[in-house]
């Protein structure tokens, strides 16, 4: 009972990602696999576990980006499938993190299936509104995505995570140490590569200033990062409202 519960919430946390519902709430959250991971760790009974791996799995994309929309990987379904199957079979972060990877990428294809399926749905909705037929639009912009979700998000993740465990498991017992240590040491530069990743898109000349004082910030003071994040949302919001005033005042002047 428990896996079949803990099987439908990842499918559901996917599902709830793709349909996009009050699109930064179920896109944002539901796209991380700190979610996922939590959520299988209160099912399990081991929160900080779930958090650690999702929170580990998480690097690797913290600094991937979708251009034009088109997803390099999917990290809502690689945070969904691994890491309950990671917390059930005591598979170290550093390993899940190169299972995850894979299952990200394979992830894309899913969503470019998805994307096929779905743009029938945009051009009957065309039709419905020339029609003025809301209850036609309503159907193609809700109720259809959402059944073709079931089938591309949300039951693969439950698949996966409802069979999945036992065949990772075996999997895991043939495989020989030196390997799952050359897996624990791959992985183990995979949440580097994010973070190269993210220092790659923030290290503009204009923004190495924001850099030195936040490195600056943390050896002087000695605060926590979550003390130091609050401080730099703090600032990002001064600069914004700043940057706001400066553009009305020149609106005015013109």
């Amino acid at each position: 009972m428990q896996l079949f519960l803990l099987a439908a919430v990842m499918g559901l946390c996917n599902w709830l990602h793709k349909m996009e519902i009050g699109y930064n709430t179920g896109y944002t959250i539901f796209e991380s696999p700190i979610t996922s991971g939590l959520l299988a760790g209160l099912i399990l009974g081991k929160p900080i576990e779930g958090l650690i791996i999702g929170g580990t799995i998480q690097l690797i994309y913290v600094g991937v980006i979708a251009p034009g929309g088109n997803f390099p990987a999917d990290s809502a379904i690689a945070g969904a499938c691994v890491a309950p199957i990671a917390l059930m079979t005591g598979m170290k972060p550093s390993v899940a993190v190169t299972l995850a990877v894979p299952v990200g990428l394979l992830g894309v294809f899913l969503i470019n299936l998805r994307k096929t399926i779905a743009i029938r749905f945009a051009h009957s909705a065309d039709r419905y509104a020339k029609e003025a037929d809301t209850r036609g639009i309503y159907r193609c912009a809700v109720i259809y995505p959402g059944l073709l979700n079931l089938l591309v998000a949300f039951l693969p993740v439950f698949i996966v995570v409802l069979f999945g465990t036992s065949v990772v498991d075996v999997i895991l017992k043939y495989i020989p140490e030196v390997v799952m240590h050359g897996l624990e040491v791959a992985g183990g530069m995979l949440p580097a590569l994010g973070f190269a990743l993210i220092m790659h898109m923030i290290g503009k000349p204009k923004y190495i200033v924001f850099m030195i004082l936040g490195f600056f910030a943390l050896q002087m003071t000695g605060w926590s990062n979550l003390v130091l994040g609050i401080f730099g949302g703090c600032l990002a919001f001064i600069i914004v409202l700043l940057k706001r005033e400066a553009g009305m005042e020149a609106d005015d002047h013109e």
